[in-house]
Parts: C-alpha cells; sequence; structure tokens
C-alpha cells in the first residue's frame, strides 16, 4: 500500500478542486478530504485495538467507498453546510477511491475491491508506487521510497491544483523541472522489485 503521505497529497488535491472563502474553510475543507483519503486505513486501527489482523481488508472496498461517502454527504449536510457549501458531492467519493487506485498502484497487495459482491482479491498487474512499509526513520528503503512518493505526488499536485497550476503556468523552467522528477521517479517505480 502507498503511505499516509501520498493519501494526503491527493486527498488535499481533490479538495482544492473547489474555491475556498476563507482560510479557516481552506483548512477544514483541505483536512476533510486528507482524512477521506486516508479512511480506508481504519481497519489498522481496528486491527491494533482488537490485537489482530484481518485477511481481508474490506475497507478497501467499492462497499466501503460507498458507505463513506454517503457518510461525508450527510456529515456535510447536517454539520459543514456552510463550511463545505463549495465541495461537490462527487469529490466526497473520490477521495476515498483515490485511496484504493493509490493502493493498486504499489502492484502488491490484493485488496477485495468489489466486495460486497466477491470477495475476491485483485492486484494491479505493474506497480509504480513502493510498499509504504514500517514507519522507520533509520530505514533506507523507508526514505527511498519516500521520495519516490513525493517525486511521482508533487508533480502531480502541481498539475491538478488549480492555485499550483496557475503558479507555474507561465514557468516553464518549473514545468520541466517537475516533467524531469515525475519521469525519474516513475521510471525508478517501475523497475523497483516487487
Amino acid at each position: 500500500m502507498s503511505s499516509f503521505l501520498a493519501h494526503s497529497i491527493v486527498g488535499y488535491s481533490i479538495a482544492q478542486q473547489e474555491k475556498s472563502l476563507t482560510i479557516q474553510t481552506h483548512i477544514f475543507t483541505s483536512l476533510f478530504f486528507i482524512v477521506l483519503a486516508s479512511s480506508p486505513d481504519i481497519d489498522y486501527a481496528i486491527n491494533y485495538l482488537r490485537g489482530e489482523s484481518f485477511s481481508i481488508r474490506y475497507t478497501h472496498s467499492i462497499g466501503y467507498i460507498f458507505l463513506i461517502g454517503i457518510f461525508a454527504v450527510i456529515l456535510k449536510y447536517l454539520f459543514f453546510r456552510n463550511i463545505l457549501e463549495y465541495s461537490s458531492n462527487i469529490f466526497l467519493f473520490i477521495a476515498p477511491l483515490s485511496h484504493l487506485i493509490l493502493d493498486g498502484l504499489v502492484g502488491v497487495h490484493g485488496n477485495p475491491y468489489l466486495y460486497p459482491f466477491s470477495e475476491t482479491l485483485f492486484t494491479f498487474p505493474y506497480g509504480i508506487l513502493p510498499s509504504s512499509g514500517r514507519i522507520d526513520f533509520g530505514n533506507y528503503y523507508f526514505w527511498r521510497n519516500l521520495l519516490i512518493e513525493l517525486g511521482l505526488f508533487i508533480p502531480f499536485l502541481f498539475a491538478i491544483t488549480p492555485a499550483f497550476r496557475a503558479y507555474i503556468k507561465n514557468k516553464k523552467y518549473f514545468i520541466w523541472l517537475l516533467l524531469i522528477i515525475f519521469i525519474i521517479a516513475l521510471l525508478i517505480g517501475l523497475n523497483l522489485d516487487r
């Protein structure tokens, strides 16, 4: 699976597709979407609290995406109407769906994407993201994997987020730099041992 950093960058990018009127709205919307994008990993917290491990990660499925998306829409209209008024309901489903896509791009771990219709575990045929692994600041692979993810997702952030896109619009050298960083990270990611 990919790291919290990758899920956070993508969640933030999705949140920024809509305008925010104030800094408080911007911060809340960003955090709300980061939590949504990271929410399929709730099974880790459940496993930790129960002291066990699930063989199938049901929160990494379309069924979970549907439920958490509906829950987010309900939260929006019941509690956060004024803060999330410019956030499209479809983005409330896309944010957690992005988690499944990123985890799939690791190309190693199978996930029950079609649950509750099927418990079959699916794995993408090619991986471009490193597995997040255990957080250990003394581990070379932790830092290598983090740099690969940053190399892939910082250019992504600039490409799809309107404010960042406007910032680099006339900065051709910066666009080329981001493109080179993305290509290098992509090539390294594609050539990792799986």
